[in-house]
């Protein structure tokens, strides 16, 4: 395994404890969700679930690269679809008319 190997193998596992962090805060209710963003975080989920062999014995060059790239999507289009929830479930300010 050749040094950029083991950074993409690194940034394929900060990934997978990025998305879990937000899995725990969701349940923990410390942030919103709709169905949309469970549903994302299922998908990203299942998908980590199903490349977790081929990021650890990869069958081709480039493949742990190409893994983390799609992983990274779904968890880009997780946490802005968290973020989304969050800021639609927070109260209008209350702020004079200007």
């Amino acid at each position: 395994m050749d040094f950029n190997e083991t950074e993409m193998r690194e940034a394929v596992r900060e990934l997978a404890e990025a998305l879990e962090t937000m899995l725990n805060l969701i349940k923990v209710d410390a942030l919103p969700a709709t169905p949309e963003a469970h549903r994302l975080m299922r998908k990203a989920m299942a998908f980590l679930d199903e490349s977790t062999d081929r990021i650890a014995a990869p069958e081709r060059p480039g493949e742990v690269l190409d893994l983390a790239v799609a992983l990274n999507r779904l968890v880009v289009s997780t946490r802005e679809q968290i973020l989304d929830d969050a800021v639609a479930a927070s109260p209008v300010p209350d702020h004079p008319n200007v």
